[in-house]
């Protein structure tokens, strides 16, 4: 069975001889690097297109829109190392929920890369992908399998890649509550994961009314509000890296390793 908890946490944190404090060191990094990566990644977009471009900022209907962009290159890169960070994230222990959580979030946000969405400014007339030859911006996935069915497989992934970083923020929070005894810290991460959720159904009920705001459209916007969320979640929960780093750093030794041997017995003159 799964459990809701997690590796548990030595009780000396500043031992870095212990296997167990760099275990907690390393899956503490990999939830700050996620965040970072969550947080700078929408901006990243906006103005590396705006750099690239020499035009004035501006953004696409959605994020995923961005693969048919200049900036392609950095949305898989950052994508797939995204995916891959929470494929391995507490990969040793398989049997916690966090575990599978974040595996299936990493092989959904896989999916989204390999599985592009529609091309944006396609008119309506224009030879979709799979149409021989193939038309300019398909990739060889979408040449393969048709713009349509690339397309719908890309949602797919995306909804069950948002939802399952709800469900983790929901996690975050159960474990701050029960076990870390910390309520601000589960309230915030129930906030996260209830601003998942809440963009989600922005989504669709944007895309019903079809409202915009500025160049924003629903879908746009509730990504990187979701993205956001689920960045802020995970860089703090990470923050103990911070604290365990400066524990290290500021460590004093106990008294056993404490040289007390006199200068002569060190083979150093005896002050006079």
């Amino acid at each position: 069975m799964l459990t809701n908890d997690t590796f548990p946490r030595p009780a000396d944190m500043a031992d870095k001889s212990d296997p167990a404090v760099l275990y907690v060191e390393s899956y503490l990094l990999t939830r700050t690097m996620v965040g970072v990566i969550g947080i700078f990644l929408p901006l990243a977009f906006i103005v590396g297109e705006a750099y690239f471009l020499r035009g004035g900022v501006h953004v696409r209907g959605s994020i995923s829109a961005y693969y048919h962009t200049s900036m392609q290159d950095i949305f898989v890169a950052s994508l797939c190392v995204t995916g891959f960070l929470l494929v391995t994230y507490l990969s040793g222990l398989t049997k916690t929920k966090d575990f599978w959580y974040s595996l299936v979030a990493g092989v959904a946000v896989l999916g989204v890369v390999f599985f592009p969405t529609w091309r944006p400014s396609v008119s309506p007339g224009a030879p979709r992908c799979g149409a021989t030859p193939m038309p300019d911006g398909c990739s060889p996935v979408q040449q393969q399998l048709g713009e349509a069915l690339t397309a719908r497989i890309h949602v797919s992934c995306a909804v069950i890649f948002i939802l399952s970083l709800a469900r983790i923020a929901f996690l975050f929070a159960h474990r701050e509550k029960e076990h870390e005894r910390n309520a601000r810290m589960a309230n915030f991460q129930k906030v996260c994961g209830w601003v998942i959720v809440a963009a989600v159904v922005w989504v669709i009920v944007g895309d019903l009314l079809k409202i915009t705001i500025w160049e924003l459209t629903p879908l746009y916007l509730g990504e990187v509000i979701s993205i956001w969320a689920f960045g802020a979640s995970w860089l703090v929960k990470g923050r103990d890296l911070r604290g365990l780093l400066a524990i290290g750093r500021h460590r004093r030794p106990p008294p056993s390793e404490v040289d007390t041997r006199q200068p002569s017995e060190l083979g150093e003159p005896t002050p006079a």
